[in-house]
């Protein structure tokens, strides 16, 4: 009876294994990944990227954006919070975004009407009673940012070409569901289909912040995946310019990716969505991107990476400073 198991499985290693082989043959046949602004007249935006501080208060560099993925405190206080707040107003960054995490519960008014006691510190102040400052909030909603063209460094100060550099922020604070915690959510393809993530279009310069990964990119706790796969869906449907989140603190860094039609077909055969019929097809679009470029027919399928970032800075059970904080430069 064990035996039909053991196949299944044998099976299922020789197909990741063979995907393997396919992505890595697309990614050797792609041209250098284009991670930088493709515009030489204007000037970087330079994103600063941040998250779990669980009610640290790193030094953070300058910058254009300053991004916070959500953890800003430990228990979610009102004190804790407003102290973060504080902190976040202070810097000298333009535009200072925010999202909750889920250790955030005072922002999560539904979570604390169903679990009173979480209400730590003092119970008569709520969300309404905060004083963002300079800081913008976002959860399961969009802002664009407009920021001016700095001179370049053959002109005289103050002196610019007048172009705008424009970028749109997605902002999410939910995770998958792990225990009784603020802003979680049973994974469900209807969940983030009914998000207004699901709304947007693909664009330039668009900038996606959840709390909680995708599947398979920066997510890994010990030997557990932990993003959520259905997410992974819409970011790859949308190609953003950058990804930014936190949640999973031992997964702190960056990497770049296509998110081209074959990396979707590899991760769709990773969560368990994709057969060898899937394979096949990856097989065929591997060869068919190849063919282009020997060619030089029509447009490759691949396009400017997808920046993620995981920018949680602390590590261990104590939850220290232990990670650097990230900057992009888009």
């Amino acid at each position: 009876m064990q035996q039909p198991t053991i196949n299944i499985k044998t099976r299922c290693r020789r197909k990741l294994d063979l995907t393997t082989k396919l992505l890595n043959l697309h990614i050797s046949n792609l041209p250098a990944l284009s991670t930088s602004n493709e515009q030489p007249n204007e000037s970087p935006i330079r994103i600063v990227c941040v998250s779990d501080t669980h009610n640290h208060q790193p030094v953070l560099p300058p910058g254009d954006i300053l991004i916070h993925a959500g953890d800003l405190t430990e228990s979610g206080s009102f004190d804790e919070v407003q102290a973060g707040l504080d902190w976040l107003s202070s810097q000298s960054h333009p535009h200072k975004i925010l999202i909750a995490g889920n250790h955030d519960v005072l922002l999560d008014e539904i979570f604390l009407e169903r679990y009173p006691d979480r209400r730590y510190g003092e119970t008569t102040r709520t969300k309404a009673d905060l004083n963002w400052g300079s800081v913008t909030y976002l959860e399961d909603s969009t802002m664009t940012i407009t920021l001016p063209t700095r001179a370049a460094p053959h002109e005289p100060e103050g002196v610019t070409k007048g172009i705008e550099r424009r970028v749109t922020v997605y902002g999410s604070p939910y995770t998958p569901v792990y225990t009784p915690s603020a802003f979680q959510y049973h994974p469900s393809p209807e969940f983030w289909e009914n998000s207004k993530l699901a709304t947007l279009a693909p664009q330039d310069n668009l900038i996606v912040v959840t709390h909680g990964p995708p599947k398979f990119y920066l997510d890994r706790r010990d030997f557990h995946r932990a993003g959520c796969p259905y997410l992974l869906q819409e970011i790859t449907r949308l190609r953003p310019r950058l990804h930014v989140f936190g949640h999973i603190h031992a997964a702190h860094g960056r990497v770049d990716v296509v998110l081209d039609r074959v990396r979707e077909a590899y991760d769709d055969i990773r969560i368990g969505w994709g057969g060898w019929g899937t394979l096949a097809w990856m097989a065929v679009l591997v060869g068919w991107n190849k063919a282009k470029r020997v060619i030089g027919f029509g447009k490759s399928d691949a396009s400017k990476a997808t920046t993620f970032v995981n920018a949680s800075v602390v590590g261990g059970r104590q939850n220290k400073l232990t990670n650097d904080v990230v900057v992009i430069e888009l």
